[in-house]
């Protein structure tokens, strides 16, 4: 019998899939008490017909009732009219679906499908994902789920069903818990999800404990193989810094790894600037795997070549929950910054490329952005699944009954340059499947 493994990279990929997923939410933990929500929830119970604000009882249903109020007070898109057509429906599905036997680990579930009706990869419940996934090393582009070799190069093998359950029903399943905000994101999530017990189970998979049957189509021929799961370790790091400079011949290398405005971004800034001062041309950005953080990171490394960064436009919502991390804030109200492009400052002295991948997110996301849409340089890789005109800046909310936390976004910012494409980053140089794009970047600046 044939068998296909999950090679030591593919591992690294969903290793990576996770804690991306985890290390973009900000390290604050606060939430509305029961008390400093009575007013709103009355208010959303009167607007929506939803239950008084006396049956926000202590229990999962309590806890959605509380979630959905709070959500819609908080989040921009209810003002932008940015709501999907289906949220009212899935609002009331996730309403209907809590009965008293809902265990918490169906409740989290509900969360997390009714959360991705926003398109808002930052606004989702922090839970631990299963960790058990199939023994494969497969890549999804479009509506297919092709076979990788052990060189991750692509085969003319694909996966048509798992369990049972054509791959079209199974991508399906993934999208209705995984926010997709473009094609990027939702062939990322794809390819992740797609292998996941927990999702294969939800997508109505026949599969046991140890393994599960797949249906495979290479070149017309079909056949049948079974894989087992294994456990993916999902813990730890990615990286051993936060970021690094180093010299590849003559080009100045930085590997930023997480947006931190801090003693060791700013002693990077100050190194990058004698760099230039002293002559250096050539500088490289890397943030392939970077969750984001803090923008003014980025805009600290680009001042520090004797450039200028292109203004974001944000909306800002206030409202409880932010009034409650934020004292100096209002309770409620909104504020609104237009995008300016031609603030930005080129220094023509300067051949700067930034590096991107599909998990180039948030803040990363922003480097790449200010850079392609100010004109600072060049972006070699692969799009980002951030969109770069996207939702933000995260408030948490902890659920009054089972103390489970959301991160919920209230600003949402638009990029520089509002002629272009809203929803994805394309680089100025696409790399393809498996091309190193460090190597692509270094022979482009040769």
């Amino acid at each position: 019998m044939k068998r296909f493994t999950l090679r030591k990279s593919a591992k690294s990929t969903i290793k990576r899939h996770i804690i991306f997923i985890l290390s973009t939410l900000l390290l604050l933990q606060s939430g509305c008490s029961a008390g400093s929500l009575e007013t709103l929830f009355k208010k959303k119970a009167e607007e929506s017909q939803l239950p008084s604000a006396q049956e926000y009882e202590a229990s999962y249903r309590g806890d959605a009732l509380a979630l959905i109020a709070v959500v819609e007070d908080t989040h921009p898109a209810f003002d932008l009219d940015d709501v999907d057509d289906g949220y009212e429906q899935a609002k009331q599905d996730f309403i209907d679906s809590i009965t008293e036997d809902t265990t918490e680990d169906e409740f989290v579930l509900l969360i997390q499908r009714y959360l991705a009706t926003l398109r808002d990869a930052h606004t989702m419940v922090h839970r631990v994902y299963s960790s058990d996934f199939l023994d494969l090393n497969a890549l999804a582009i479009g509506d297919e789920l092709i076979l990788l070799d052990s060189d991750d190069n692509l085969t003319d093998t694909r996966i048509t069903h798992i369990g049972g359950v054509p791959i079209e029903t199974v991508f399906e399943t993934v999208q209705e818990y995984f926010v997709a905000e473009n094609d990027a994101a939702r062939e990322s999530n794809n390819s992740i999800w797609s292998l996941n017990r927990e999702m294969l189970e939800l997508a109505g998979c026949d599969i046991n404990d140890k393994s599960a049957n797949i249906s495979i189509n290479q070149n017309g021929e079909i056949s049948v193989e079974e894989v087992e799961f294994r456990n993916v370790y999902l813990g730890g790091n990615t990286y051993t810094k936060e970021i690094s400079s180093e010299m590849i011949g003559d080009i100045y290398y930085i590997d930023m790894n997480i947006c931190n405005d801090n003693a060791k971004l700013d002693m990077e800034a100050k190194a990058l600037k004698k760099a230039v001062k002293d002559g250096v041309t050539k500088v490289i950005i890397d943030v392939r795997d970077n969750p984001g953080g803090n923008s003014s990171a980025c805009v600290k490394l680009i001042e520090a070549m004797g450039m200028r960064a292109p203004r974001f436009g944000a909306y800002i919502k206030y409202s409880a929950l932010a009034h409650k991390h934020y004292k100096e804030f209002p309770s409620k109200g909104t504020e609104t910054y237009k995008p300016k492009k031609s603030t930005a400052k080129r220094n023509d002295k300067i051949n700067l490329v930034v590096l991107t991948n599909g998990n180039t997110f948030s803040s990363a996301t922003m480097m790449a952005t200010f850079v392609k849409d100010g004109s600072l340089g060049t972006v070699i890789g692969t799009p980002s699944k951030n969109a770069p005109s996207s939702y933000g800046d995260i408030l948490y909310y902890e659920l009054p009954f089972s103390g489970i936390d959301v991160s919920i976004s209230f600003k949402r910012f638009l990029r520089p340059d509002t002629e272009t494409d809203q929803r994805i980053l394309m680089p100025d140089i696409v790399t393809e499947h498996n091309e190193d794009i460090l190597e692509t970047a270094i022979n482009y600046l040769s």
